[in-house]
């Protein structure tokens, strides 16, 4: 139940456009305006659904880094195989060949015969940039391009 208050949450977003060079209400609600924000998304949707204190990464409200986020639910055992992923999780992705997350969203389906996530992602876009691109999308993602999935 909780879990799909969060992906109604998150799915009602669908649409919502930054203003001007990374200006959201989630930003603006985090404290935080003007930066990336996949993961202040994250955390809005989160805290929206009375889920907050169960991501509480860098402050009270969640977290706003990818790294700091996958690295605290790392931290408490919260991950879990992508294969399992379900509505609600948190999926880290990686875009590039580095070893930090670049991009986070939340799982709404685990297509898994297609290994492909369905999810919703703030500050993505759909033919642009994946990890900075303005709006929030409802995605498909192949789960090779996960890094880790956290249930929180």
């Amino acid at each position: 139940m909780a879990n799909s208050q969060v992906v109604n949450i998150a799915t009602s977003q669908i649409g919502y456009a930054e203003t001007g060079d990374n200006s959201t209400m989630y930003g603006k609600w985090y404290g935080l305006d003007k930066q990336p924000w996949c993961a202040i998304f994250v955390s809005w949707c989160y805290n929206q659904a009375g889920l907050g204190k169960n991501i509480v990464a860098q402050n009270p409200k969640g977290f706003a880094s990818c790294d700091a986020g996958l690295k605290w639910f790392a931290k408490r055992n919260k991950l879990v195989p992508v294969g399992e992923a379900q509505e609600g999780d948190i999926v880290f992705f990686q875009f590039d060949q580095d070893a930090e997350p670049d991009h986070v969203g939340i799982v709404t389906k685990n297509w898994k015969r297609k290994s492909v996530l369905v999810t919703v992602e703030g500050n993505t876009s759909d033919k642009g940039s994946q990890a900075n691109g303005g709006a929030v999308y409802a995605k498909k993602r192949a789960y090779s391009l996960v890094m880790a999935v956290a249930r929180p």
